[in-house]
């Protein structure tokens, strides 16, 4: 009886009786069966594809073992692969129960948690805090993990605190960072403090103008990377770096995904190639202060991320459970989901808590409640059009003027949806008439005069936008009366941006301009700025939280206040006075406390939909 040999040596690899090996490929069982998983066929010896899993081994084996029977030979499966299933297999139960035991800090761990730590301290200059070298602690002990602490909290230095253990043991030497371009900054600027004597960076910044394009950036990371300990790329080069970056993380790699939110969406482009950048990474870690604004079908590729081969067997979340669980369902996904992430809040850490909202509320002029309620009977069944006619209307009433394309504005939106529509500007003459004559919107004047406050006060301040219009047309405004003011936004470069930032924080300048979408994530300015003025903001709560967390992070002195000012502009319509600030900001703080009252309750909460966040909006308005 002729024998088959199903074994393991880091591929799975089959072996033939001599002198059988081209029989079995004229066969039918392998032209329909196995083929699909050929890597390379020499002789009598078939190699399977390296990115095949443990979970499509236990098929293959299946399907080896039915054409056995069949055909009458003996199939042996060796020990080694035997041993290699049952330890991927008994893997992720063995982190489940490890991220448990971590985060309920049992006692078992006490030894080896002060082991990390010594190891830690001796490796960065800047000491991590207590609540830090825990969550430090169980990314490196996870080994694949997300951390879900809130923005501020010091997600980036407890990651380097893994590295420097990490680095130690001499199990890696390098970090490769994917994550948005504003980024690149915190990650370098992290690196040199914590590491301040210790370990000069060294960095490979795929950004930087030594790379002309995407064949210079390919090679740098294939032949540079050798000698960086820090490699930084943005979500967006992924695709035309996969390749090299997947060669990279194999070995002596600790691959962190910062802002995974960026690669939430199933079968998006970013999130197929981070899914197989982490195939083959050993050390992997996935950060994001709001894992699941939507719905719980934002975890279904981060847990890719981390678990590909495990999630069919242990996870098992079906996409439409995902998009829309019964109560048992939400109970299940956060119990399996509970031992993979840990989340540290800004008071956990000591942050002196922030002032109280300030709300300056501004009445409309005649015109401005003329051109709303012909907004509102234009728009009145397309509110996200109707959303933006109103931001324009209260910032720059010509913009009303001009046609715009509502794909333009999806980064308004939670759940990423797609939005196609054009919308053309076809107003009366009338209108326009009405529209050119309307003056200088009284917001616009209320937010010049709060600002030239605050600059007579000392005061170095950032004022939030979400139109580049606005943003320019305050800036001109401002330097008109004397302030020192910069931009920073989509159209800036990386390199210029660091530059504004660095002069901001040195106090070449006192106000800055910028929108969420451009400077709301990894930005630091805690250290020179308190005072912020919300001028337009959306209904995305992502970003809120991080445009707040730009001067409200883990560093400010005890007792050092932080103060945000909301603009607010108040309609008189048909049925009373009605604000679309007001109402925006009453969701932003209601979705606020839903996320933190479910940080309490150690659970990820779902939020509404941009759908359900715009019909709240103007429940009262149409």
């Amino acid at each position: 009886m002729s024998k088959y040999l199903l074994d393991f040596d880091g591929d799975l690899v089959l072996h033939l009786p001599t002198g059988e090996g081209e029989t079995f490929r004229y066969g039918a069982f392998y032209k329909l069966s196995v083929r699909r998983y050929e890597k390379s066929f020499y002789g009598d010896t078939l190699i399977f594809k390296s990115e095949l899993g443990y979970i499509e081994y236990k098929k293959i084996i299946s399907l080896f073992r039915r054409d056995a029977e069949k055909k009458g030979y003996e199939l042996e499966v060796s020990s080694a692969l035997s041993d290699y299933i049952e330890c991927r297999e008994l893997y992720v139960e063995e982190r489940s129960r490890l991220g448990i035991e971590i985060k309920n800090r049992e006692d078992k761990l006490s030894e080896r948690f002060d082991t990390y730590r010594r190891v830690v301290d001796g490796g960065m200059s800047r000491k991590l805090r207590e609540r830090q070298m825990w969550d430090s602690f169980f990314m490196c002990a996870m080994q694949k993990s997300a951390n879900f602490s809130v923005p501020g909290s010091g997600k980036t230095a407890s990651v380097l605190g893994m590295y420097a253990y990490l680095r130690a043991k001499e199990l890696v030497s390098r970090i490769v960072v994917i994550c948005p371009k504003n980024a690149f900054g915190s990650w370098m600027d992290e690196f040199s403090v914590c590491f301040d004597g210790i370990e000069p960076l060294k960095v490979l910044n795929i950004h930087s103008s030594d790379y002309k394009n995407t064949a210079a950036r390919k090679n740098a990371i294939m032949f540079e990377s050798g000698r960086c300990n820090l490699i930084l790329v943005n979500y967006e080069s992924v695709g035309s770096l996969c390749d090299a970056l997947c060669s990279v993380v194999k070995s002596n790699t600790l691959l962190v995904f910062d802002e995974v939110h960026k690669v939430k969406r199933v079968g998006g482009e970013h999130a197929e190639h981070a899914l197989k950048i982490a195939a083959d990474s050993r050390f992997t870690v996935a950060l994001t202060g709001t894992p699941i604004p939507n719905t719980y079908l934002d975890v279904y590729n981060l847990l890719h991320i981390m678990f590909p081969n495990e999630y069919d067997t242990f996870f098992d979340f079906p996409l439409p459970m995902l998009r829309n669980p019964r109560g048992a369902d939400v109970e299940e996904i956060n119990n399996k989901l509970q031992p993979f992430f840990c989340r540290t809040t800004k008071d956990q850490l000591g942050v002196p808590p922030a002032n109280p909202d300030s709300i300056l509320s501004v009445k409309a002029s005649e015109t401005e409640n003329e051109l709303l309620h012909i907004l509102k009977m234009k728009y009145r069944k397309n509110r996200l059009a109707l959303f933006i006619r109103i931001l324009q209307l209260e910032s720059n009433p010509k913009m009303l003027l001009q046609s715009l394309s509502l794909a333009d504005f999806k980064y308004l939106l939670d759940d990423g949806a797609d939005v196609y529509e054009i919308d053309y500007a076809d107003y009366s003459r009338e209108v326009e008439r009405l529209i050119n004559g309307c003056g200088t919107p009284t917001k616009f004047l209320a937010c010049v005069d709060l600002a030239k406050k605050l600059k007579n006060d000392g005061k170095p301040l950032i004022i939030w936008c979400i139109f580049k219009d606005s943003i320019n047309r305050l800036a001109e405004t401002l330097e008109e009366n004397g302030i020192p003011t910069r931009c920073v936004y989509g159209e800036v470069p990386l390199e210029e941006r660091q530059s504004i930032l660095a002069d901001f924080k040195s106090g070449k300048f006192k106000v800055l301009l910028t929108n969420p979408h451009t400077l709301a994530e990894s930005v630091s300015l805690h250290s020179v700025c308190h005072d912020a003025i919300y001028f337009e903001y959306s209904y995305n709560l992502v970003h809120l939280l991080q445009s707040k967390d730009r001067i409200h992070r883990l560093g400010l002195p005890e007792g050092q206040y932080t103060q945000y000012e909301f603009l607010q502009l108040a309609y008189n319509t048909d049925d009373g006075e009605w604000s679309m600030d007001s109402a925006v900001y009453d969701s932003l703080k209601a979705k606020e406390k839903t996320m933190l009252d479910a940080i309490d309750r150690k659970v990820l909460e779902t939020l509404p939909t941009s759908e359900e966040d715009l019909e709240m909006i103007f429940k009262d308005l149409i």
